[in-house]
């Protein structure tokens, strides 16, 4: 089957994290290491971690934050805000609301082609949404040809919300996989329900079609399909 829907679960180490890969009964998704969706505080943050040989995609929904990347001086995240970590060698980074703020966030990771070459960066952007679309959405493009930030591990990522009843098609490709992340709403993908806090898995696809009502908003992030070698 193309695509298979699965449930999201919140995290056993932080109940502010919902979680679709991995999961036990949904471990990688290669080249997606890590897929979810975060609520964080200042009493909540995100303490410093390590990352390597991945890149991380970060995108603000709600609230304001600092950003904090290796010894560089902080940097705000606001609503729209998306930086991409392409960590090639080990390095940490960390996110800490604004004083009492809330920072809704969505974050993938994806492990980089063996033999990447070129050094640990990071790109910063801030997106809005496009005009509505014939189809009846609005996009922000996040990440790829469309973006101002470009990946190392060939990732692409797009934000799709519905405005008005409609269906919109998207090319997949049978060389690449996808993960669809409902944040909000419900809608259908190609013939499965999706619903927020789940992830349509895309495998073996030339492409999807997308069926929503005002409301629904999903993420749509594919990236090559890893080898096998």
């Amino acid at each position: 089957m193309p695509v298979r829907v699965v449930p999201g679960e919140i995290g056993s180490k932080d109940v502010t994290t919902r979680i679709v890969v991995p999961t036990p009964d949904q471990p990688r998704w290669p080249p997606f290491d890590r897929v979810a969706e975060t609520i964080a505080t200042p009493r909540r943050p995100f303490p410093p971690h390590q990352h390597s040989d991945v890149e991380v995609l970060t995108y603000v929904i709600e609230g304001s934050a600092s950003y904090l990347f290796g010894h560089n001086a902080p940097d705000s995240l606001l609503v729209g805000s998306v930086r991409l970590l392409t960590a090639r060698a080990p390095v940490s980074h960390a996110i800490n609301p604004d004083k009492g703020r809330t920072i809704r966030l969505f974050s993938l990771v994806v492990t980089l082609p063996p033999g990447a070459s070129g050094s640990t960066t990071l790109q910063s952007g801030q997106v809005g949404a496009t005009e509505m679309q014939p189809d009846g959405t609005v996009l922000r493009n996040l990440v790829g040809p469309r973006s101002a930030l470009h990946s190392a591990a060939g990732l692409e990522c797009e934000g799709i919300e519905f405005i008005q009843d409609g269906t919109a098609f998207r090319r997949i490709g049978h060389d690449r996989v996808a993960v669809i992340y409902a944040l909000s709403g419900s809608g259908m993908i190609d013939n499965e329900m999706l619903e927020a806090g789940e992830a349509a898995l895309v495998d073996d696809a030339a492409g999807v079609a997308l069926k929503g009502e005002p409301g629904f908003s999903v993420i749509l992030s594919t990236a090559p399909r890893a080898s096998k070698g």
